[in-house]
């Protein structure tokens, strides 16, 4: 096995797609790590609201002189748009399907369990959010079982591979100007990531309030064990 100017490691073909991107974008494998990890921890610091990430985003050089804001949103379209998630996503077959009730049953559970109105199991696309399971979603949303990414809290989770959890998004910096609280009214907000077997992040399942609300601890194990349940069922609904 070849050394590399690195000491993360990983397997033989995984190393193959990152160098052919690197060498795509004309920087060594070891930068293109480097900037994706920067990237990464941007990301995660911006949607804590840390004050530290525009001296983390300076470190990396796929998003120069920018402010926090652009910083953010280019780290978290970039995140959204890995070219081995989407590609896993494709490989369901759930983005272009009809409705699955299975998904729906699972939405529903999730919205009796929590005692929420809203429950969606939602696929993150790379300009959408298409909703395979759903339950509560007002017209015409609920009719055409997607929406934009403008309207999406769950891309946040994806690109931050982590749960989400909002009492209050009118008063969250990171979703106060998200066009699902100006027109779907969308307020308390919990998703949990939706893992394929290969570690990608698909979706997620979440529920949500129109009003504010607490989500207690027990409240997020109960969807998470639920989101585990559906992340099976993506794994085998078109194998």
């Amino acid at each position: 096995m070849p050394m590399r100017a690195t000491t993360v490691r990983f397997a033989e073909s995984l190393w193959t797609l990152v160098e052919r991107e690197a060498q795509r974008e004309g920087v060594s494998a070891a930068q293109f790590i480097r900037d994706a990890s920067v990237m990464r921890a941007a990301y995660a610091m911006g949607r804590r609201g840390d004050p530290e990430m525009e001296a983390a985003l300076g470190n990396a050089p796929a998003v120069p002189a920018q402010n926090g804001d652009e910083g953010r949103h280019a780290a978290l379209a970039a995140a959204v748009a890995d070219r081995e998630r989407l590609a896993a996503l494709q490989a369901t077959g759930l983005l272009e399907g009809d409705a699955d009730p299975a998904f729906d049953r699972h939405a529903r559970l999730a919205a009796e369990v929590l005692n929420a109105p809203i429950a969606l199991v939602s696929l993150v696309d790379e300009d959408r959010q298409v909703f395979t399971g759903c339950v509560g979603l007002p017209e015409p949303w609920a009719s055409q079982r997607e929406t934009p990414l403008s309207y999406s809290f769950c891309q946040h989770a994806v690109a931050a591979r982590d749960r989400l959890i909002v009492d209050d998004a009118r008063e969250h910096a990171l979703l106060r100007d998200n066009l699902a609280v100006k027109e779907m009214g969308v307020v308390a907000y919990a998703g949990i990531p939706l893992r394929e077997p290969g570690g990608n992040v698909l979706g997620t399942l979440c529920v949500i309030d129109t009003q504010p609300r607490h989500w207690s601890s027990h409240q997020v194990e109960l969807l998470e064990d639920l989101a585990a349940s559906v992340a099976t069922e993506i794994s085998l609904a078109h194998r």
